[in-house]
């Protein structure tokens, strides 16, 4: 078999100029706001490369699916790479699905381009691009090309990323391939997953939301029951891998392969396009905990966000454990914007915003004409309204360059002094006894935790938000009640808290009680 410098065709980048050059004229040529309804995100080249690269085998008979194709450019990268490869395939075939007659156009060009190097090197290729929905063929079992619905040994995936309605039927078609999902790349993953063959692999680029949180969690299950994570390479920049197309993301590469022999280690790869790239082998119960319900993906960066996972599922109390709750701020501002007040006036009750928590504490009122400081206390906001008392408030949303993505600070009732009911945002998290105030030693001793540098390096290891939910905050660990109340009862909280973690994790090599 004759390899592609073998039969004097540049490898070079003229082809993989080529090959942009159809992306980019498709990019051109369709009007954004059908690319958004669509949820397209077209694959640059760079990025393709990346992807194709990622594979690990080329050898044999290659069956190659692409879930999205757009304007082909992911599966003539692959093809393209598979080529240039010393153990290269004895044959390939596509099968390309696009919705998108437009697109069908351009993803012919780019196979076309890739038709030609076969040939010229002699090895057989063969495509088809399907102008059907890929999930519902999934589900119906449509295998194009081939004899068998689990015949392909290769799949590759840039997926729409668009949300799914409850009763859309790619939802229902996702549920029969596994799992009921909230967005269509996760239908698209489950849909490939279900056509590879045993041992065949999957490399999708997709947001990271997917790796954490109650939504995805039916997903991640299902995903997992069918195939094993072998590799994750993750963008420190939201716009790094799609920056032409404005998309900001946390992107995640994830490599898949079907079949139930699980890896000992996941390859963990963490930097942008371009930059240095961190590499780490980590054990793949510390990426997926086996006793873990949810199966939550960690993607540990560095061997401190290791160390974070470790010791955090050594802490012996969950939230419920503790008789606590954490709950939204229930005070939606747009929806009572005539109860709000510039200033909390006779009437009015104080109304907390994120801008009023940092890790020193709750500073109420805050600088003026920023927000609104207080809530009318009248009959239509009364259900939104909380009790005063001792809570701990938690920001729901920050910044990726933020140095912390977990803030809190304990809500003492000497902050909002004078008032029996307070309003909290709904951009707040707010920790409760079951609807009841707090202990003030508790909530200082619960605040100084959640401060903890290692309590943000773990969080950061399985959530890829910008953004710390309810449902978050309830998969960590605490110490006890009386080592919370302990902690809290001190002069200062977050040292007392530093010397507790640092006791208990040294303590972890013999008998812990606490």
């Amino acid at each position: 078999m004759s390899s592609l410098k073998d039969v004097q065709i540049s490898s070079s980048e003229s082809q993989w100029d080529l090959l942009e050059a159809i992306r980019l004229e498709a990019t051109c040529a369709i009007q954004e706001k059908h690319r958004r309804d669509l949820g397209q995100v077209f694959t640059p080249i760079p990025v393709a490369r990346l992807l194709a690269d990622t594979f690990t085998t080329w050898g044999g008979r290659v069956e190659l699916l692409d879930g999205g194709a757009g304007a082909g450019t992911l599966s003539a990268a692959a093809a393209l790479t598979a080529l240039e490869r010393s153990d290269g395939p004895s044959s390939l075939s596509v099968t390309a699905w696009e919705l998108d007659p437009a697109m069908i156009v351009f993803a012919k060009r780019s196979l076309d381009l890739v038709a030609e190097l076969y040939a010229d090197a002699g090895v057989p290729f063969e495509y088809e691009v399907r102008e059907e929905d890929f999930i519902l063929a999934a589900a119906e079992g449509t295998v194009g090309l081939f004899a068998h619905k689990a015949a392909h040994t290769h799949a590759i995936l840039n997926p729409p990323y668009a949300k799914l309605g409850a009763s859309s039927l790619q939802r229902a078609a996702a549920e029969r391939l596994g799992a009921p999902v909230p967005n269509l790349y996760a239908a698209f993953m489950l849909a490939a997953s279900n056509l590879l063959c045993d041992g065949g692999e999957m490399v999708a680029i997709t947001p990271r939301s997917f790796c954490n949180g109650p939504y995805f969690r039916r997903f991640r299950r299902s995903l997992l029951a069918q195939c094993s994570l072998s590799s994750l390479r993750v963008f420190e920049s939201r716009s790094s891998a799609f920056s032409d197309q404005a998309v900001l993301q946390e992107n995640v590469i994830s490599r898949l392969i079907r079949g139930e022999k699980k890896p000992d280690a996941v390859k963990v790869q963490v930097g942008d396009l371009g930059g240095p790239v961190v590499e780490r082998t980590v054990p793949a119960d510390e990426v997926v905990f086996p006793e873990d319900l949810d199966s939550v993906i960690h993607i540990a960066e560095s061997q401190d966000a290791i160390d974070a996972a470790a010791l955090m599922h050594e802490l012996p109390f969950s939230l419920s454990d503790l008789g606590l709750r954490v709950s939204t701020g229930p005070v939606v501002d747009f929806r009572n914007a005539d109860w709000l007040r510039t200033e909390c006036d006779e009437g009015a009750v104080p109304l907390l915003y994120p801008g009023s928590i940092s890790s020193a504490g709750v500073t109420w009122p805050t600088e003026r004409g920023k927000k609104p400081q207080g809530i009318a206390r009248v009959d239509e906001t009364a259900s939104v309204l909380t009790r005063a008392g001792c809570y701990v408030l938690v920001k729901r949303f920050s910044s990726k360059e933020e140095r912390r993505r977990v803030v809190a600070a304990a809500l003492l009732p000497d902050d909002v002094a004078g008032y029996s009911e307070i309003g909290l945002e709904n951009h707040l998290n707010y920790i409760h006894a079951c609807g009841e105030p707090l202990g003030r030693a508790v909530a200082r001793g619960l605040a100084a935790f959640l401060n903890l540098a290692f309590v943000d390096k773990y969080f950061r290891s399985f959530s890829g938000h910008t953004q710390v939910n309810a449902s978050d905050i309830r998969r960590l660990r605490f110490p006890s009640a009386a080592g919370l109340e302990q902690i809290g009862s001190q002069s200062d909280p977050e040292a007392s808290c530093e010397e507790w973690i640092g006791d208990f994790s040294r303590r972890l090599s013999g008998p812990v009680s606490v």
